[in-house]
């Protein structure tokens, strides 16, 4: 028998050779299970990515859009709040200038007006003050119960060579009756026919009259027209009736007697240029004060005012209304300043009692000053 021998390699190749084939394909399935299953689990990684980007995308993009817009907001809300400043403070500043320069032109119109030497120089310079206030004015003087063109600013026409009587211009006679300023068309209805000749008359434009008054009597009626200021034509139509407050009356003829008044009826009133601005304003708003509230008193019980005022019985007829003026007056008005006159008594007894103390009545408690 033939011998044959073997070694050792020759044993180890025989026998590891089908070893390394079966291990060869478990590692290849092996592989291919694990890339599928990796396959597998990269898909639904994705797929639950994109349930999460579906579920949460639109509330992250709605609040990373409202963050976005409210810092945007901030940021121009920053931006417009410095610029609004701005703008204040330049309006403020411009806005003192105006007030330094309208303090400084009543300031000189008070000045020459107080420096009048003739009723012409008087109402020239007047008429003159009202430029900036308006673009045209005129001033008419009361004679009797006729209106004369004194002076004029503005106006072109040659004014009416004869007086217009009051009663032919009810706007006038208004303003005249009730002490306060009107506002009325640029009618003939309301202007009389030869002043609407004068000034031009126009039913689609307004005119202004100031009453000026002196020693409780309307003197005058400022006429402005155009672009008014109406707070300062008052402030200069008071300035020019205080100013002729402060000169002597005229003298009486010879022969004629002189009836004084009793103190407490008309009580003395301070030189306006005395007065502080602030009290000036303070008079000013209760003289408007007592013009309204007697006004509206004459004009809806105008026939309990005829009557009290034939029966001597104006405070006993018109106790509710009077009483009621008399508080709102003694609140708002009287304890505000120590130069305050009462000017309610002064407006009761002028329009209501055509200044007869004794058609108020026996009852009426006299001025609150």
């Amino acid at each position: 028998m033939e011998s044959r021998a073997y070694t050792s390699d020759t044993i180890g190749v025989v026998a590891v050779s089908p070893m390394n084939e079966s291990t060869s394909a478990l590692v290849a399935d092996a592989h291919d299970i694990v890339r599928e299953q990796l396959a597998l689990a990269w898909r639904r990684h994705l797929e639950r990515v994109q349930e999460v980007l579906e579920a949460q995308w639109p509330e992250q993009m709605e609040r990373t859009l409202e963050e976005t817009v409210a810092g945007l907001a901030a940021r121009l809300e920053e931006q417009y709040q410095d610029a609004f400043e701005g703008r204040i403070q330049q309006e403020l500043a411009a806005a003192s200038g105006e007030r330094r320069a309208l303090l400084e032109k009543l300031n000189q119109s008070a000045r020459a007006l107080r420096n009048f030497e003739s009723e012409a120089q008087w109402a020239r310079t007047l008429v003159d003050s009202t430029r900036g206030f308006c673009d045209r004015a005129a001033l008419f003087l009361l004679s009797g119960r006729a209106l004369h063109v004194e002076a004029a600013r503005g106006i072109d026409e040659a004014a009416p060579s004869s007086d217009v009587p009051l009663d032919a211009a009810p706007a006038f006679a208004s303003a005249v009756e009730t002490r306060d300023t009107l506002v009325a068309m640029r009618t003939a209805g309301e202007m009389s026919e030869p002043l609407a000749a004068w000034l031009g008359g126009s039913a689609t434009e307004k005119f202004y009259l100031m009453p000026v008054t002196s020693r409780s009597e309307v003197l005058a009626l400022l006429y402005a027209e155009g672009r008014v200021d109406t707070e300062a034509l008052e402030l200069l139509a008071a300035m020019a009736g205080a100013v002729r407050d402060s000169r002597p009356a005229a003298p009486t003829t010879a022969g004629e007697l002189v009836t004084i008044a009793p103190a407490q009826l008309k009580p003395e009133i301070l030189s306006w240029f005395s007065l502080s601005q602030q009290d000036r304003e303070l008079h000013l708003k209760a003289q408007r004060f007592a013009r309204v509230q007697v006004a509206g008193i004459r004009l809806y019980q105008s026939d309990t005012v005829k009557n009290g005022r034939s029966g001597k019985s104006l405070y006993a007829s018109l106790k509710n209304e009077i009483d009621a003026a008399r508080e709102a007056f003694r609140s708002d008005y009287l304890h505000s300043s120590e130069t305050m006159v009462d000017y309610l008594h002064l407006e009761i007894l002028r329009t209501l009692a055509n200044d007869d103390v004794d058609a108020l009545g026996p009852d009426y408690p006299g001025p609150m000053v």
